[in-house]
């Protein structure tokens, strides 16, 4: 009855952990089920629909690039053009010409974008232009060409004076309301041509059904509704033509509220990408359960129990926003032009201005800063990687410890369809970035996989950094078996000196068993077996790890233990490390499907260790361990700090890992 009761307390708290994390399990079935890869989810869209609206957050780079990539593949789908906010029709000839020339010039493409914004200087939106003309390349020569097409006119801002009246903005826009004009030119380009096309344009221009609440004080409910923009007018006209699809991105936040931008359904999409380990998804939100998530961002002024679904058609996820980049500065963009003329049709001063040119690079520059653009959206606590991703789990619950973050590296090509070994790794906010660490130090742990995985020393695998739990770490990190056969003293001494409460690293391993990798199991594509499942740690953390081997042996097929700490404290003292001998003669898994590596320097805490170390190997030697199944390694001039098993972090993944032996 007892073991029954352990059963049920387990799957409880598992269950318990598994709907915390999956709070929108409805959705997440959704997109598992229906959820494509983004360029078939956009191309497939014209089966049903002429016109394809893509809104996007201006300067993102991966959203220009996704949309240049696509051109091969819209084409193949009948769709020959693409319309870009971000263009003037009075250029619209010059654009035909270089999309078709014989050379790309390089030039007319920035002169281009330069005399429709003179503060659009971003290699990416030209760059589509080239995409464009790649292909056109690739076609037989009296094949049909596909084609840019410009949706905007050039502004003339110098009119505005610095006041926003009805005179001087129907100066500014000489040609009339622009997402008006925008939709005249897609009737005459696209649609009395009855061709099909995808516009590019801010979020904004791409809503079609949404009406954006505008404050009027002597309506009824003091707003009016605005149906002006781009895929208004289209939608009104065909309503059976036209699809929307956000790019995702940031919205703008309410002005009662203190955030700039906000993310779409209160974050909710962000959260559930997360739970999808951010595979890059397109899927619809109308007519699925995503559409009912609220969202509470400006264009939710004027209505009541607003919803994400309101907004757009479609969604498409390319990466969350602590993996976005701005787009790449164009250094020629201002060649042969001058600061009298950029100065004169400088847009919109509600954007930026500035007094002079070096001012103006500045404010262009720090547009594409996107981690103070989206300062609100990043969790600035989660570390940045150089490769592959890393997902956080916050504060994962528990019934054995405390509650602890917990960090997933996975690599940048990680596939479902493979199988990946995993390292559980102790002391997981010291693994990956040394700007979010106490002691400005770390592992390294994401540069060294990542190498190594890139060329081939390692299979498969992925990361668990566990969170340590600060003033518990000795608590959760000392071996209870070793603590217990202590004498009475020694035993009473460390743990008032280093611990707090109760021992509970049999708790702690116990969390790790039963909790945190049937999770991890369960969420990534995993090879379950002990023969890729590690565990390491330096210090306590290679105590703590030799001990999970030893008490899981079926669980574990290998254990890194680096600067073993066998002192226990900061002083040698043979009763401690002699309780260690005892244990490990007894408890050592057998050295047929077990791996253990050890190491330790000679400098600081470290140059403590080597007689302990010694005694140690010896019993290796005695239990049948050998160079196939142990290492010990011993680095002179090392000390005990994350920079020392940074710089050797490659032999034990190699040893554990590695695909050559």
């Amino acid at each position: 009855m007892k073991t029954n009761i352990s059963l049920v307390l387990i799957f409880l708290v598992s269950f318990q952990v598994a709907l915390a994390k999956n709070q929108y399990s409805k959705e997440i079935s959704y997109l598992k089920e229906k959820a494509e890869a983004p360029d078939e989810y956009l191309t497939g869209k014209f089966s049903a629909f002429d016109i394809v609206l893509v809104g996007e957050n201006h300067a993102i780079k991966e959203n220009l690039d996704f949309i240049a990539g696509l051109i091969p593949k819209l084409y193949k789908a009948g769709v020959y053009n693409i319309g870009m906010e971000f263009g003037a029709t009075e250029m619209q000839h010059q654009l035909d010409s270089l999309v078709t020339a014989p050379e790309y010039n390089e030039q007319l493409a920035r002169d281009m974008m330069y005399y429709y914004n003179v503060g659009w200087a971003y290699k990416e939106y030209p760059e589509i232009y080239r995409a464009a003309w790649r292909f056109n390349k690739s076609l037989p020569a009296n094949a049909k060409k596909f084609r840019i097409v410009n949706l905007s006119y050039r502004y003339n801002w110098s009119a505005l004076n610095s006041q926003r009246t009805p005179e001087n903005m129907a100066k500014v826009f000489y040609n009339g309301p622009v997402d008006k004009f925008r939709a005249d030119i897609v009737e005459k380009e696209i649609i009395g041509k009855k061709e099909k096309a995808l516009l590019y344009v801010g979020s904004v221009h791409a809503f079609t059904k949404f009406k954006m609440a505008i404050l009027k004080m002597n309506n009824i409910n003091f707003a009016d509704y605005d149906d002006g923009f781009l895929g208004n007018w289209l939608y009104k006209k065909y309503p059976e033509k036209v699809f929307n699809v956000d790019l995702h991105c940031s919205l703008f936040g309410r002005p009662d509220q203190k955030a700039a931008e906000t993310s779409p359904a209160n974050g909710a999409i962000e959260q559930i990408m997360k739970e999808m380990k951010y595979q890059p998804a397109g899927f619809d939100l109308i007519g699925s359960p995503l559409a009912a998530l609220p969202d509470s961002s400006t264009y939710s002024q004027g209505y009541k129990n607003f919803v994400i679904g309101q907004l757009f058609d479609g969604y498409i996820f390319l990466k969350p926003y602590d993996q976005m980049t701005g787009c790449t500065i164009d250094s020629l963009f201002f060649k042969n032009k001058t600061w009298e003329e950029t100065k004169r049709q400088m847009p919109d001063p509600n954007w930026f201005v500035a007094q002079n040119m070096s001012e103006y690079w500045k404010k262009i520059k720090g547009y594409v800063q996107l981690n103070e653009r989206y300062k609100d959206l990043i969790d600035s606590t989660i570390p940045k990687v150089s490769s592959g991703r890393l997902i956080r789990y916050e504060n994962f619950s528990s019934a054995y410890v405390q509650p602890r973050n917990v960090d997933v590296w996975i690599p940048a090509d990680y596939d479902e369809s493979r199988k990946y070994s995993v390292i559980y790794m102790h002391d997981g906010q010291m693994l990956f970035d040394s700007t979010k660490t106490w002691n400005g130090k770390e592992w390294q742990v994401d540069e060294h996989v990542g190498a190594l995985l890139k060329n081939g020393s390692i299979k498969n695998c992925i990361i668990v950094g566990i969170f340590n739990n600060g003033a518990y770490r000795h608590t959760e990190y000392f071996p209870q078996k070793v603590l217990s056969d202590l004498p009475a003293a020694t035993r009473d001494s460390l743990t008032h000196q280093f611990m707090i409460g109760n021992p509970l690293a049999d708790n702690y391993l116990k969390f790790i068993v039963n909790e945190l990798k049937p999770f991890i199991d369960s969420t990534f594509s995993t090879a379950t077996d002990k023969a890729n499942t590690f565990i390491a740690g330096s210090s306590m953390g290679g105590l703590i790890s030799l001990y999970a081997l030893c008490e899981y042996p079926a669980v574990f097929g290998g254990a890194a233990c680096l600067s073993t700490h066998w002192t226990g404290n900061f002083k040698s003292n043979n009763e401690i490390p002699n309780a260690f001998m005892r244990y490990v003669e007894k408890h050592l898994p057998s050295p047929l499907d077990h791996k253990i590596y050890f190491d330790y320097g000679t400098l600081g805490l470290d140059s403590l260790y080597q007689p302990y170390q010694s005694k140690i190997d010896v019993i290796m030697r005695q239990k049948g361990y050998s160079k196939r199944n142990w290492k010990t390694c011993r680095f002179n001039g090392a000390d005990h700090s994350e920079n020392s098993w940074s710089k050797r972090l490659n032999i034990p993944l190699k040893f554990l890992l590695g695909n050559k032996q």
